[in-house]
């Protein structure tokens, strides 16, 4: 849940915000022509993209392009908030902004490639702390001052270890990657997305989504996604020595007892007979 949001916006659109989440919370971004720097100040977060997982660790910060995210943030303390600094890069302002100078190392890149996180140097550390202070005393805010903070995060970001990386996602921030059903299919088929998840990675609405996979594989997502997850168990059951279930949350089971009644259903037998027939160890541990 949000709990508090304050923003600075140019013209009718919020540049740089700051928001209090209480967690577990889950988060669906959709960026369809925008980028964002987002920094969070505690807490973990697991970030999906069509990609793929990215994990981003307290106080660190990440960069994305336009598309698709699911932002799931934990704490990992006795506090039950995070604080996330954004800052948001739209095409419009950021070509006003460099009309007349290109920033450098800004090369063109074609890679496909997850978010990265953005490790923590002093210069970056002392960004996120002035904007703290702007947060703090707003009536100092104009729009002068906040075109002069995305300019100061451009040139920082290509500062960073990372500033390979962090160019070329620059340079195609803004042209959003045209998605292939199958490839978010087959990136995402044992983790424990819905088909609800999945449809808004591949930027379809559902019914759009059942009705291509269907096209593409010939197959409703159910079956198929089902088919292969628990493929992959019997594999893990015969030639790994993770435990049932463990097995069941590799392949993207959250309930082991709805693993052991799938395996049934569909192999015949329970994963830990099945294991047994298989020769291995059959044992669970306590």
């Amino acid at each position: 849940m949000i709990l508090k949001r304050q923003g600075f916006n140019i013209a009718d659109k919020c540049v740089i915000e700051r928001l209090t989440i209480q967690t577990p919370f889950t988060y669906k971004a959709v960026f369809p022509n925008e980028a964002c720097f987002l920094h969070f100040r505690s807490g973990n977060v697991r970030l999906t993209s069509v990609s793929g997982t990215s994990e981003i660790a307290s106080t660190e910060s990440i960069l994305l392009r336009c598309g698709n995210y699911f932002a799931e943030l934990i704490q990992n303390s006795n506090d039950k908030t995070i604080e996330v600094l954004a800052v948001h890069l739209y095409p419009e302002l950021f070509k006003e902004l460099y009309k007349n100078e290109i920033p450098p190392n800004l090369n063109a890149s074609n890679k496909n490639t997850l978010p990265q996180s953005i490790a923590n140097s002093s210069l970056m550390i002392h960004y996120v702390e002035n904007l703290n202070f702007y947060f703090d005393n707003p009536h100092v805010v104009s729009s002068d001052l906040l075109v002069l903070k995305i300019k100061e995060l451009v040139l920082l970001l290509l500062q960073t270890d990372n500033a390979v990386t962090i160019s070329g996602l620059m340079a195609q921030l803004f042209t959003p990657r045209q998605v292939s059903l199958k490839a978010v299919v087959q990136t995402h088929l044992f983790s424990s997305l819905t088909l609800p998840n999945l449809a808004i990675l591949a930027g379809l609405s559902l019914s759009s989504f059942k009705r291509e996979f269907q096209k593409v594989f010939d197959e409703t997502p159910a079956n198929y996604i089902k088919t292969k997850k628990l493929e992959e168990a019997k594999k893990l059951l015969k030639h790994s020595e993770l435990s049932v279930s463990e097995i069941a949350y590799q392949v993207g089971f959250n309930d082991i007892s709805n693993f052991t009644k799938a395996f049934r259903k569909n192999i015949g037998c329970s994963p830990m007979q099945f294991r047994k027939n298989s020769g291995l160890p059959v044992s669970e541990p306590k």
